[in-house]
């Protein structure tokens, strides 16, 4: 079988797929995944088949530091500006790459891929990291900073935001698909998630949402929690020398003041008498001279990481909410836009951490706050790690490739 894993967006919506590519791959299957030009280098580093599609990511998101941190409008506005750069691209390098596939899986802002799906007669499947990306009555659209909207106002909230979809994407999309000779599409909803999505989350953190116009089927997050991966010797050195830091990293989210948000996170840190460990992501914290008991880190294995923690403090989004889940730690969620808002109610719901704190309104003594809130705070710690455990017994009963028709 020949399958072509497409998704666009950030690391924590590509490297799920690298992970996917080695597990089917190991079951026989031929794979290649699409993805933006950024992650080229690590599908390298794991001896998976990569085709560059779409714009460069990181350095349109470092361009838009500000939207990241500001509105739900400031999000609209610069995700319409990257389509329009984005999506001829994605559409001729879907077009191409799927010749010949059996079955097109795709991701996130993935634009072209149904596209290019229905172009070439295969199967499309479209894999959904949260709920609120498949239109449903009992989930808030992940467009929306209202994760707890049911019924009636979740309805509308989806009513609105088809017609925010439709009214952004569906032009540049049917005139992509016109230079293709396909005819235009009427709901690009509809279109993008297609008849039999996939919902990749742990069932033990969110199940399938109820309501739906199409049945869903949950296969479970694609990050791997033993990925075997040692943790560099000096972060080693640090872990020994004290009691468990804080681990505080907003992952892909970029930031316009760095400076200002490490100095924010050392206060912080400071106010609450914790040791750090500072994750420098495409938000540059970490520079310049840090206080003993603070460390700056690179990319490094987070379950290798998160076991050794006190808390995990981070963006939200859907991969990093669930390798500390696993990981049996509490999590203080800095949501910054789109389904991070989802994540951080279902931290608070779960029993794992105190109420979100917004990015855009983070100081240093709310912060402060949250951190000392979760010290010694036997009750969360032990919620914590209950729930780490049952997530942990069902990863090893786990097969998608079984799902996706690929016989062990």
């Amino acid at each position: 079988m020949r399958i072509v894993l497409a998704a666009d967006g950030t690391r924590g919506d590509v490297h799920p797929f690298l992970a996917l590519a080695g597990l089917l791959r190991a079951r026989g299957a031929e794979v290649l995944v699409c993805a933006p030009p950024d992650f080229e280098a690590d599908a390298r580093e794991r001896g998976v088949p990569y085709r560059s599609v779409g714009a460069p990511v990181r350095a349109y998101l470092e361009q838009q530091a500000a939207a990241v941190h500001g509105t739900t409008a400031d999000v609209i506005r610069a995700g319409r500006a990257f389509i329009e750069t984005s999506l001829p691209l994605q559409m001729a390098g879907m077009a191409e790459a799927t010749r010949g596939a059996d079955l097109v899986l795709a991701a996130s802002t993935q634009a072209a891929a149904a596209s290019a799906a229905e172009l070439n007669g295969c199967r499309h499947r479209f894999v959904a990291y949260a709920p609120g990306i498949i239109p449903a009555d009992d989930v808030a659209p992940i467009m929306m900073p209202w994760p707890r909207l049911r019924g009636f106002p979740a309805r509308a909230a989806w009513w609105l935001t088809r017609r925010l979809a439709n009214g952004m994407l569906r032009g540049p999309l049917c005139r992509e698909r016109a230079k293709l000779g396909l005819p235009p599409v009427r709901d690009v909803f509809d279109h993008f998630v297609g008849e039999a999505p996939l919902l990749a989350a742990d069932e033990g953190l969110v199940g399938a949402p109820r309501g739906a116009r199409v049945p869903v089927e949950t296969i479970g997050c694609l990050h791997p929690f033993d990925d075997g991966a040692p943790l560099p010797v000096k972060l080693e050195a640090f872990l020994a020398a004290g009691k468990p830091p804080v681990y505080v990293g907003f992952g892909s989210m970029t930031d316009p003041a760095p400076a200002a948000t490490t100095r924010l996170v050392l206060e912080a840190a400071t106010l609450a008498g914790v040791r750090a460990i500072l994750s420098r992501g495409w938000a540059g914290l970490g520079d310049g001279p840090l206080p003993e008991g603070v460390m700056e880190i690179g990319p490094v294995s987070h379950p290798a990481l998160f076991r050794r923690v006190a808390a995990v403090v981070h963006h939200g989004g859907a991969g990093t909410t669930t390798t500390a889940a696993r990981a049996g730690v509490p999590q203080i969620v800095v949501p910054h836009l789109l389904d991070q808002h989802f994540w951080g109610a279902r931290v608070v719901d779960l029993g794992l951490g105190p109420p979100p704190l917004l990015r855009r309104r983070l100081g240093a003594a709310a912060l402060a706050g949250a951190l000392a809130a979760l010290q010694d705070n036997e009750v969360v710690a032990a919620r914590a790690a209950e729930l780490g455990e049952r997530l942990r017994a069902r990863l090893r009963a786990r097969d998608v490739a079984r799902v996706l028709g690929l016989a062990p």
